[in-house]
């Protein structure tokens, strides 16, 4: 009888060892599945993120052009205004501002 329960314990005990075994394995399955599907989500999430940045700057690039669009159209004008003016007039200004610069600085 006593021969009977020790040969019961040990085949308890080596089925509690299977089962542990079994569940480290599974263990390892499960945390090895949850990393993978934590780091699609991660790459998934990384790139909608991607994504919202490329829309913004681009949006703030669009935004920024149509800002500027009137600015650099007066620009461009008041420049042919220059360019068209006539030499006399170019010469005129160019006079003036000498005239200050020797009355600020002296005679240099």
């Amino acid at each position: 009888m006593a021969l009977e329960a020790i040969n019961e314990i040990k085949i308890a005990e080596t089925k509690a060892e299977e089962l542990i075994l079994e569940a480290k394995a599974k263990a390892r399955e499960i945390v090895q599945s949850a990393t993978l599907q934590a780091e699609g989500e991660y790459n998934k999430i990384l790139g909608i993120a991607k994504a919202n940045k490329d829309k913004l700057i681009d949006d703030a690039i669009k935004q920024g052009e149509k800002d500027a669009e009137p600015i650099l159209i007066k620009g461009n004008k008041e420049v042919g205004d220059i360019n068209n003016m006539s030499q006399e007039k170019k010469d005129m200004a160019i006079k003036l501002v000498v005239e200050r610069i020797v009355k600020i600085h002296g005679n240099s």
